[in-house]
């Protein structure tokens, strides 16, 4: 079954195609210069569209393609599962009786480090002090 992005391919690709036509048997005949404007334009008009359905038909995935990713995502997804990545770490408030190995660890990541924080504040309030 031809799909409209095939046909949009192919009529893209003759309009340009065409055009090229026109002006390669303009210039073999040298006589012709209104023939070669028009190839020139038509070419140079339908060039975006055969970009255009060049990237479509390039992006464009089929339904195997749709499966083969489908399946490949829901091996992750129980891969994940079954190394228990899925699971957000456990939260404890470090009371009494909780083991030392069971308290989750969160590592803050900063933009800038807590002594350029610090510095900052600092600066802050020196300059408040000041006013």
């Amino acid at each position: 079954m031809v799909t409209r992005e095939q046909l949009a391919v192919v009529a893209s690709t003759l309009a340009f195609l065409g055009g090229l036509a026109l002006v390669a048997f303009a210039v073999t005949t040298g006589n012709h210069p209104r023939l070669a404007d028009m190839g020139a334009g038509v070419t140079l008009g339908s060039l975006p569209f055969v970009i255009l359905a060049k990237v479509r038909k390039a992006n464009h995935i089929n339904r195997d393609m749709a499966e083969t990713i489908r399946r490949e995502g829901y091996r992750l997804g129980l891969e994940h599962a079954g190394r228990g990545l899925l699971n957000p770490p456990p939260i404890h408030d470090n009371g009494e009786g909780a083991p030392r190995d069971a308290i989750a660890t969160v590592h803050r990541l900063y933009a800038v480090s807590p002594q350029q924080q610090q510095d900052y504040a600092a600066a802050v309030e020196r300059k408040q002090q000041a006013r």
